[in-house]
Order: C-alpha cells, then structure tokens, then sequence
C-alpha cells in the first residue's frame, strides 16, 4: 500500500520508454514518491525481436522483460488492469475493472494497437500484430497447420512488420519441413512504400527468391470464411491471416478532457508533458510531440525513456526540465528470417547477413540492460 504523504507516481504501460524509470524506481522511492506500475500483465514483450520469436531465433523468454517484479523488487506496486479513462480534474484514473487510482504525476507508455474493425469480419478472421504475444498463437496456428497440409498463410499490410513477419513465417515453415503459400498483401504498388527505392527492391527480391507473393494494390474491405475481398473487388483466399494495417494510439486520451492530436495521442511539449496538463506524462506511439511529426518507430520510445525518468524526478525535486531532442535520421535494421537484415540509414543501404548480425548485437544488448528480474533463467511460457 502507498505511504499517506508522499508523492504519487503511476506508470501506465510498461513499454520500452518506461524500462529505464521502473529499473530506477527505487530513485523515486528514496526521494519520497510512492510508484505504481498499471499494466495489462507481468510481462512486456520488446517489439523489435517479435518475429524472430515467431520464427524461433528467439524463445519468447528472450524478449520479455518482468516488468511486474521490477518495479516491486524496487519498492513500488504492480496492478494488473488498464486504464479506461482518465479524470485530470481530481487526477484519478479508472481502471477497466471500475478501480479508481489517484496520482500527483502520471506517465503513459501504452503504445499503440490494431483496429480490427478497420477491416470488417477481421476481429473472427484474422491475429492482429499487437500485442507481440499474439504471435505465438499465429506460431501454433502455422505448425498445425503445416503437418497434413499446405496452408495459404496471408499477411495483410507491407510495412515493416509485414515484411518481417512475412519473411520469418517463411522460415518457420522451412524449418519444420513444411510447406505453406506465403502471401504479402500491400496497399500500395510495392512492399514498404515509406521507405527509399532501394531499400523496397531488396526486400521485394528478397521474398519473391523464397516464393512469398507479393499482392500490391491490396486495400482489404472485408473478410469472411478464408477470403479477403479488397476495396475494387479483388478477392485472396487464406487459411491463417495476420493484419499489421491501421496501427492507432490507443484511444485513451481524447475523451478525457486532455489535448490530443488528430489520431487521439496525447499531446505533448518538449519536455513530454501534456500541453494542458504539465503533471501528465507520455512517451512512445501514444503521444504526438506538439510542433514534431515522428515516425511511430521504437528508436524514440528508446530515446525518450532517460527524458522521462530525469523529467518526473525534476518534477519532484522542483528543478528545471530536460527537453526530447529527436534525431533526424535514425537506423532501422529490418529482420528477413534467411540470416539477412537490410540496414539503412540515409543514405546508406545494404542487405547482408552481418547487417542482421549487428541488429541481433543491438537487440540483446538492450535486453541484456533491462532483463533484470530472472527473466533468463525463467521457464514459464505465453498462456494460451
């Protein structure tokens, strides 16, 4: 239970931008704040190694931080739940269970998700991506698949993600002797249409070599019983399908009174306090950064994490802020399940496999810095 006195502190979320604050709560506990962590479950699973769990490079222990033991092992209380709404008034926050939770600071990490009625009939037809999680249910969904038969498997959506996934069920299907028809639906002409031209021809001649098809013009309307119709009428037949389209902020804010952008994120300044409410904290896909337009990728969430922690400890001790100063370009390594990784940083782009090498090197090591809770040693696997 919180210390009546002190300072409240709740961490909604336990995402990438939130490891740094939770592995020094005990910093903020030794300077008079009561911590609380809200989260949907002990575990965050770190993104960025999601398809090579689906793939087994990685075993889901791998890329899973206890978020829940870290922040108790550190004086502070985990709650299982998710924030429904928020009362920035009386600073409450309402838990879907109907639990009221009341702070003096508060920061959100919740990250983003897959709108499944985007796509009607998607919700009882297709995984979404989000959580990471779920792909160890498209995993089973694929090894069961590939015994008797030869299933067609669909990833709708060719962003990054899909390219990953679409490239890494390739390899989990080669690895159990299976066979599969792999198809990557895109709505635009090509596979990743945000990134340069290069970058796309390396990733389509990637997975077309392995006999992945790549549907372009793809903008799916609907889907039921096995088949997705697109938008002009086209249709693409499916046994396991996996929608990576439409990613949102979660929806949390913008009937809360808060100032939101356009999507619902919170809107935040600088320092990454809401821009109408200075005790409110974000970071990662759920905020817009006001004056800013980012990409929604993990490095900022990364780089955000120290802002935070040193911003909410400024705030306790009344000393002045530190600003979020994003980097222009920044490093994406993309995962192509055959041992190779397309890095690319402007202008620079090559596929190799020691370009998955150095991901692999960049990946672990973040790991390695917030794994700190046994999670290593651990057995317990996913819930089914």
């Amino acid at each position: 239970m919180e210390k009546p006195g002190k300072t409240t502190i709740v961490f909604v979320g336990g995402g990438h931008a939130h490891l740094y604050s939770l592995k020094n709560a005990d910093q903020l506990v030794r300077v008079g704040a009561n911590i609380i962590l809200i989260g949907p479950e002990r575990f965050h699973y770190y993104s960025g190694m999601g398809p090579g769990m689906l793939s087994r490079i990685y075993e889901p222990k791998q890329v899973r931080f206890d978020v829940q033991a870290m922040v108790e092992s550190r004086g502070g209380r985990f709650i299982t739940g998710t924030v429904a709404s928020i009362n920035p008034t009386n600073k409450v926050l309402v838990l879907d269970s109907g639990e009221k939770v009341g702070y003096d600071f508060v920061s959100f990490n919740v990250g983003s998700y897959i709108p499944m009625d985007l796509v009607p009939g998607a919700a009882g037809e297709a995984h979404p991506v989000k959580p990471i999680e779920n792909l160890e249910r498209v995993r089973l969904d694929i090894i069961g698949g590939i015994k008797n038969n030869v299933p067609k498997i669909l990833v709708i959506g060719a962003g990054p993600a899909g390219v990953e996934l679409a490239g890494n069920i390739w390899r989990l299907v080669t690895e159990h002797n299976g066979k599969a028809e792999i198809i990557l639906a895109s709505s635009r002409d090509d596979v990743l249409p945000n990134l340069s031209y290069k970058v796309r021809s390396l990733a389509h001649e990637s997975l077309v070599s392995r006999e992945i098809r790549i549907v372009p013009n793809f903008r799916a309307a609907s889907m039921n019983k096995g088949i997705v119709l697109s938008q002009a009428g086209d249709a693409i037949a499916y046994d396991i399908a996996v929608l990576t389209i439409g990613i949102m902020p979660k929806q949390i804010f913008n009937t809360s009174g808060l100032e939101t952008a356009r999507d619902g994120s919170l809107m935040v300044n600088n320092y990454l306090q809401s821009t109408s409410h200075p005790e409110i904290f974000g970071s990662g896909d759920c905020i817009t950064v006001k004056g800013k337009r980012l990409d929604r990728v993990g490095v900022y969430a990364v780089r955000q994490a120290s802002i935070i922690f040193d911003n909410i400890m400024a705030s306790l001790k009344k000393e002045p802020l530190k600003e979020f100063s994003p980097q222009q370009q920044y490093l994406l390594i993309l995962n192509l399940g055959d041992g190779n990784g397309i890095f690319t940083r402007h202008p620079f782009v090559v596929k190799a496999k020691w370009a998955f090498t150095l991901k692999d090197y960049i990946d672990r090591r973040f790991m390695s810095m917030f794994q700190v809770s046994g999670e290593a040693e651990e057995s317990q696997e996913v819930s089914s």
